[in-house]
């Protein structure tokens, strides 16, 4: 009993030291990209190389890489290819010159993207690029060059510190899929000027994303989504991202313009204009061809 006793005299101690250890610090409520990621960050063109120097005219016409890779093991979203089909029809519609490639050989050659105006991520899928391929990119952008993330894009690779950067979060996790109303938060932005208040997209991944690029100082949010909305609720393992859940963002990064939006799951979001026009709005706005990230 007395040995009893002692141990539990000694738990008691221990927790009570326990209890008066400083507490753990947490993550700061807002930060800079440069703080976040160890690169320039921007709203305005500060963080901007304009060493492509592409002015509408110059050269005809302007090019859109697809990229579309999804890594072994790992299943893709079931609208890839007519996602694909979707973004090349709308983008040759409006005159650009398409390439699609799910071939990470394809960033291997500086070649290949230096001639690009645009460089858009349709639902890739974990490890994306090669080594080689990752570092091509980072040329690229810190050349000026422009990208946009599409819906699992953000769910791609997830050690690459610099890529969450160019992304402003990941994803988390996301409740099921349903209709919800969207906010919209920078409406002088072509992006997401033609959309109102209360936009539905249905059968739609509110992806939950983390870091929460709200957290960014120098992060332009475009759209959110009103969780007050989403009749389905949350996931199990996450609460929502609360008043404000971002969808869509945009800032300029390590010298080029990125521009990402959760939006693109379904089939159905593929024939909605309202999906198509905030698409070519953002990849314009990358390109450098229209008003880019205004608040």
């Amino acid at each position: 009993m007395t040995k009893l006793i002692a141990r539990l005299a000694g738990a008691a101690t221990l927790c009570a030291a326990l209890t008066a250890l400083p507490a753990l610090a947490q993550e700061p409520e807002q930060y800079t990209t440069f703080e976040k990621y160890g690169v320039c960050g921007s709203i305005d063109d500060t963080c901007y190389n304009p060493w492509n120097n592409r002015t509408e005219g110059e050269e005809a016409p302007w090019k859109v890489l697809i990229y579309y890779y999804v890594a072994p093991g790992v299943n893709p979203h079931a609208n890839v290819e007519a996602g694909v089909e979707a973004l090349t029809a709308l983008f040759e519609g409006e005159g650009y010159e398409v390439t699609a490639s799910n071939d990470p050989a394809t960033f291997e050659n500086g070649r290949n993207l230096s001639s690009m105006d645009a460089v858009v991520f349709f639902s890739t899928g974990r490890e994306a690029l090669t080594d080689l391929g990752k570092h091509q990119l980072q040329i690229y952008i810190r050349g000026g060059g422009g990208f946009a993330g599409i819906h699992n894009a953000f769910g791609t690779s997830y050690s690459w510190t610099w890529y969450e950067g160019l992304l402003g979060g990941q994803l988390f996790n996301h409740g099921p899929r349903q209709e919800a109303a969207i906010q919209v938060q920078s409406p002088n932005d072509p992006s997401v000027a033609h959309l109102t208040d209360g936009t539905t997209f249905i059968e739609e991944e509110w992806y939950n994303i983390y870091p929460d690029p709200r957290k960014l100082t120098d992060m332009n949010i475009l759209l959110t989504v009103d969780e007050a909305t989403m009749t389905a609720g949350q996931s199990s393992t996450h609460p929502g991202m609360g008043e404000g859940h971002p969808v869509s963002w945009c800032h300029y990064y390590d010298g080029g313009r990125a521009w990402m939006t959760v939006l693109g799951h379904s089939h159905d979001i593929l024939e909605d204009d309202n999906f198509l026009q905030h698409v070519l709005g953002g990849v314009n706005g990358i390109m450098g061809k229209d008003d880019f990230c205004v608040q």
